[in-house]
């Protein structure tokens, strides 16, 4: 993504698809049909059709919100269970000019709501705001008898001076036992970011160790 006079890096975590927002309607439908048949090499064609209509009802929700990416993973885990996770990215309009009072008054804005977890994070292009909550999904809202999902989000806020734009990453997935592992890559992703004006980037990279059990010293660990 540009603005004027800047232009934003950002490396996608590894085997995440690719919902197309960058490319046009038609361009974009092709993209989630192989992505379903990706899915489902050996279903059917209602799975496949399924698949295509839950991709394609992201991917018009993350435009409807400007996100500029949208993706998904969808892997097997070392001990044979599927984990899965979704991301998105935007980036907003910046009214403070100051990277520091920006993401300070982001941390006091989250932290009003009790259900979130908000953490002070700093990466090589500069200070932001690391939030984690717990969602339930209901597949019928007006119905409480409908089924429902348990979900966790990670949210990182970074203030992008140069470019006048907060970029907000937002990573949701019902596999809660490794949310830990994807703040990991969340992480990175912020980490390894950059904003340039077609010259040199910004900062030097920085990294994250591994954690203890809890899911707070992970993103300590994580993003310093």
């Amino acid at each position: 993504m540009s603005a004027p006079g800047y232009e934003l890096h950002l490396d996608i975590p590894g085997g995440f698809h690719s919902l197309g927002l960058d490319l046009e309607d038609e361009e974009r439908r092709e993209q989630l049909w192989s992505i379903a048949e990706e899915v489902w090499p050996h279903g059917t064609d209602f799975q496949r059709e399924v698949t295509f209509h839950l991709y394609g009802e992201m991917a018009d929700l993350a435009l409807a919100e400007k996100s500029f990416y949208a993706g998904f993973c969808l892997d097997e885990t070392p001990d044979a269970r599927m984990t899965t996770a979704s991301l998105l990215a935007r980036l907003d309009p910046l009214d403070e000019p100051d990277a520091e009072l920006s993401a300070r008054g982001l941390f006091e804005a989250l932290s009003i709501n009790p259900n979130n977890t908000v953490e002070q994070i700093r990466v090589p292009a500069g200070p932001g705001v690391l939030v984690l909550c717990g969602l339930e999904w209901q597949s019928e809202p007006e119905d409480e008898t409908a089924p429902s999902l348990p979900l966790a989000r990670a949210d990182v806020y970074l203030p992008l001076p140069r470019m006048g734009r907060l970029l907000v990453l937002s990573l949701t997935t019902p596999s809660l036992p490794d949310l830990p592992f994807y703040v990991s890559l969340l992480s990175k992703s912020a980490h390894d970011l950059t904003v340039s004006n077609g010259a040199a980037a910004d900062g030097d990279q920085g990294g994250g160790d591994e954690g203890s059990h809890s899911v707070a010293d992970h993103v300590r660990a994580d993003f310093g």
